[in-house]
C-alpha cells in the first residue's frame, strides 16, 4: 500500500494543470486596459492635441523619443484612426524627428485617473437632445444625438453598457463619451437615440439597469 502511495504520488506530481487567467475584475467589476510602456511610432499633425489609438482617453503621458531620449508630458485624446501617436507641430523644435521611434510611459490613466467599472448600474435615466448637438463632449468628439451615446459621472470614457429598460424590457448597447447628468437622483444621461431605442421619448425618464460590458477603451 505504502508503495502504491510513492507511485502514485510520484506520476501526478509529474503532471502539470494549465489555468488561463481570467479578466481583471475587482468584487464583480471590471479594471481598465491601461498597459505601460507602450514602444510605437511617433509623428507630428497640425492642431494642438496629441491623439492616439493606443491609450485611454486623455490620459496623462509622457511620450519620450528613443533616439535622443528626449520628452514632454502632455494629456493624450483618444483617435482609433491614429497608428501610433500623433503629436503637435509645436513639440517638434523639443522631441525632434519625424518619425520617430516613441515610448510612452502612463502618468495618469483616462482623464481622471478612474481605472475600476461596477459590474451594473441601476437608477434613472434620462436623455438629452438640443442644444447640445454638436457640442464638444469630455471624450473631445461632438455629441451625436442621434448615435448611441451615454453620459455618467464618474465611468471611464469610453466604457460600454448595455442599458435596459426595467418598463418595457427593450435593451441598447451605448458608449459613455460625457458627464453628467447633473440631477442627483439620475444615474444616467442617453442620446436622443438611444432614449428612442429604449421607447422612453414620452416619459423622459424611466428606470434602468446598465450592465459594463467593457471599462473604458
Amino acid at each position: 500500500m505504502r508503495v502504491f502511495f510513492v507511485l502514485f504520488f510520484v506520476f501526478w506530481s509529474g503532471c502539470s494543470v494549465v489555468i488561463k487567467e481570467k479578466p481583471k475584475r475587482y468584487e464583480g467589476g471590471l479594471k481598465v486596459n491601461c498597459h505601460s510602456p507602450i514602444y510605437t511610432k511617433g509623428f507630428y499633425c497640425e492642431g494642438n492635441r496629441a491623439r492616439s489609438g493606443l491609450v485611454q482617453p486623455w490620459s496623462k503621458v509622457k511620450i519620450i523619443n528613443l533616439k535622443n531620449q528626449k520628452s514632454i508630458t502632455i494629456a493624450v485624446m483618444r483617435d482609433d484612426d491614429v497608428d501610433g501617436v500623433c503629436v503637435p507641430e509645436k513639440y517638434k523644435s523639443i522631441l525632434g524627428g519625424n518619425p520617430f521611434p516613441a515610448k510612452l510611459e502612463i502618468e495618469r490613466c483616462g482623464k481622471e485617473g478612474i481605472t475600476e467599472c461596477p459590474a451594473k448600474i441601476e437608477g434613472l435615466a434620462s436623455y438629452y437632445r438640443e442644444p447640445y448637438h454638436s457640442r464638444e463632449t469630455a471624450y473631445g468628439i461632438p455629441y451625436d444625438m442621434y448615435g448611441m451615446y451615454a453620459a455618467h459621472r464618474t465611468l471611464p470614457l469610453g466604457t460600454m453598457l448595455k442599458v435596459i429598460n426595467t418598463e418595457n424590457q427593450r435593451e441598447v448597447v451605448v458608449k459613455v463619451i460625457d458627464r453628467g447628468p447633473f440631477k442627483e437622483e439620475r444615474v444616467l444621461d442617453l442620446s436622443y437615440g438611444a432614449a428612442r431605442e429604449l421607447g422612453m421619448i414620452n416619459r423622459g425618464e424611466v428606470r434602468v439597469i446598465a450592465y459594463v460590458l467593457r471599462c473604458g477603451e
